[in-house]
């Protein structure tokens, strides 16, 4: 056992003898106790909001986004503001942390430096990637562990058949740590959420609907996109009514950007959707969905939507929600300038972002049971100025007058934070 100890401390030495801002100097197991870890997160609800509990998920599933990085670096006596153009991640890069057997782990463990005031920076991002080069799994790649300064991450959204697995992306920092006999080595994130999360409900607006029943006779909401910047390629075009529906040239929705300064930058590596993104996978359409007796070009006999009526007028709290249980449209925010005063991120300007809906006005066939008669309909909306920030949650009320559909209500709330620390030693 002795020569066991002897071997270890020689194998210690040569792993961590060499000084330098990039390395921890003479780390002793012995002289302080490990470095740990403790979160905050944010709204208890399921789906893919990113919360204590849902971090905890094995990281290692491929249906669930559990865990989060982490990206350590040593400075020694200086302040990482001091020197972080000359260091990289070398005490941590893209460690893994996960929930085990009630605590939060990670391998191999790391110990605080022997030196008083020896500093080390941490940043962090949820949810965790182990593919960090290729972001397979959530759409996240980190930077190399020889890049100096502020790690960075390019984010990309989840295709159109996979909305329903967007990820809300946060992240957390965490300066200058020392190890002390009051924090007895632990380091804690308030981890924060870097996109915007939107919804969408709808009801009929002022009138006589009262024919509108929900049975014999509603609108049927069946379709919604982002209108892109591009419809010249076949299929690019998702208006099922005209074919020479305009593109949004001036569109700003971006499906990929680089979180990088603890902001979001538009770079050339950013991406804005050329043709139309369809949302219909968000959509919470009914099971069976309704037989049409009077099908036309481009429409299927067989159709499944959302069904508003009469009994959504009123009040904005009677809406019908359109995105299924405690789901939301994670995307990167829009004029991003600054990493901490977000005063100076300004949002979208109006018709940033458009966005298409195709809805069914539908009538019981009387002469053809079990069947619906229909007329089609579309409508487009631009998101209201000001709106598209980082860490606000935006819902959004569609009024649907006949054949014209206006932004009625728009709630704009930040997610609320709920801190449940986790700590492991």
């Amino acid at each position: 056992m002795k020569r066991m100890n002897v071997v270890m401390s020689a194998l210690a030495l040569l792993l961590l003898s060499a000084c330098s801002q990039n390395e921890v100097t003479e780390v002793s197991p012995d002289a302080h106790p490990q470095v740990g870890f403790g979160v905050y997160t944010g709204v208890p609800t399921r789906g893919v909001d990113m919360t204590t509990e849902s971090m905890k998920d094995d990281p290692t599933d491929p249906n669930k986004y559990g865990g989060f990085g982490i990206m350590g670096y040593f400075t020694g006596q200086d302040d990482f503001e001091t020197v972080k153009n000359n260091v990289t991640p070398s005490f941590m890069h893209n460690q893994m942390v996960e929930y085990k057997n009630g605590a939060w782990t990670y391998s191999p463990v790391k110990y605080w430096p022997n030196r008083e005031h020896d500093k080390i920076s941490f940043f962090a991002y949820a949810p965790y990637e182990d593919d960090w080069r290729n972001g397979t799994k959530a759409g996240v790649t980190v930077s190399e562990a020889t890049v100096k300064g502020i790690p960075y991450i390019s984010f990309q959204l989840k295709p159109e058949d996979k909305l329903d697995r967007m990820v809300d992306l946060v992240v957390a920092d965490q300066r200058d740590k020392e190890y002390t006999s009051s924090n007895a080595g632990k380091v804690s994130f308030t981890f924060e959420h870097t996109l915007s999360r939107i919804s969408f409900r709808a009801q009929l607006g002022a009138g006589d609907f009262a024919g509108m029943d929900g049975t014999n006779s509603f609108v049927y909401i069946t379709h919604m996109w982002i209108v892109g910047t591009d419809h010249s390629a076949a299929g690019s075009n998702l208006s099922l009514i005209d074919p020479a529906s305009p593109a949004n040239a001036e569109s700003k929705f971006y499906t990929k950007a680089k979180w990088a300064e603890l902001h979001w930058n538009y770079g050339s590596d950013a991406v804005i959707a050329g043709p139309d993104f369809s949302l219909d996978k968000m959509l919470d359409v009914e099971n069976p969905g309704i037989e049409i007796s009077n099908p036309t070009t481009g429409h299927n006999a067989a159709t499944k939507g959302i069904r508003i009526s009469s009994s959504s007028q009123g009040t904005v709290d009677k809406a019908i929600p359109l995105f299924k249980d405690k789901t939301y449209l994670y995307l990167i925010p829009v004029g991003e300038t600054s990493g901490t005063d977000l005063a100076q991120n300004k949002g979208c300007a109006r018709g940033d972002i458009k966005i298409g809906f195709h809805y069914d006005i539908a009538t019981k066939d009387q002469s053809n049971s079990g069947k619906f008669i229909v007329s089609h309909a579309e409508a487009f909306i631009d998101l209201p100025a000001g709106h598209m920030k980082r860490k606000e949650s935006y819902l959004y009320t569609l009024k649907i007058n006949l054949y014209k559909i206006e932004i009625s209500d728009a709630t704009v709330t930040p997610w609320t934070d709920i801190k449940n620390e986790v700590t492991v030693e």
